[in-house]
């Protein structure tokens, strides 16, 4: 199978490639590092497997590639890696065609779970900001403990202990990170809060 990587990263390329063969994804990997690079070999190569592309390339990019990409590739899964969590942009990739999008702070685990989806035939959606509402502001000090205990891969009860409450307080903490967050699990409250960090970091 004849996959579609491009990012103007090396790194990044590289770690795609990667990971598709540990997901025993027999593919053969071409590379592309520009916009206009990745339509060229998509108007070359209209039966590709995949395609997994950079939103942010140098010359044509952002949603008029994923556009032209979609076009001359319409039976293809093509999956959009970007470093923004905008809501906007990502219902316009999905609305443009694109099977999948993955922001870059999800992490690999998030990518490979995209990968299997989309080239499953479904389509991959991240968790999606509806405000400024759902940041880090609003968590409190103890929940910021929690999530990083979380992350760690804490249980309930060992986040307990460590923090000197009860199994209780940590559900009902639980609870209001899963609503704030608009979450339905510890991964995703985990993952959540690290695209946050990751955003205040930049």
């Amino acid at each position: 199978m004849k996959i579609l990587v491009s990012d103007d990263h090396e790194l990044i390329r590289d770690g795609v490639s990667t990971l598709l063969r540990k997901l025993e994804i027999d593919a053969d990997v071409v590379e592309a590092k520009t916009g206009d690079e990745a339509i060229a070999i998509a108007a070359k190569n209209p039966n590709l497997g995949l395609a997994v592309v950079d939103l942010s390339l140098p010359g044509t990019n952002g949603l008029p590639m994923v556009a032209r990409l979609c076009e001359l590739l319409p039976e293809t899964p093509v999956l959009v890696l970007s470093a923004s969590a905008d809501r906007h942009l990502i219902l316009k990739t999905i609305e443009y065609g694109a099977a999948g999008f993955v922001y870059k702070a999800l992490g690999t685990a998030v990518l490979a779970e995209a990968l299997r989806m989309v080239m499953a035939g479904g389509v991959f959606m991240p968790p999606i900001r509806e405000s400024e509402e759902h940041g880090l502001s609003a968590v409190t000090p103890r929940q910021r403990q929690i999530l990083e205990l979380l992350a760690q891969g804490k249980s309930n009860k060992e986040i307990a202990n460590t923090l000197h409450i009860s199994a209780n307080t940590i559900k009902n903490h639980l609870a209001k990170l899963y609503e704030h967050f608009s979450v339905s699990n510890r991964t995703q409250a985990v993952m959540r809060a690290q695209e946050l960090m990751s955003d205040q970091s930049t």
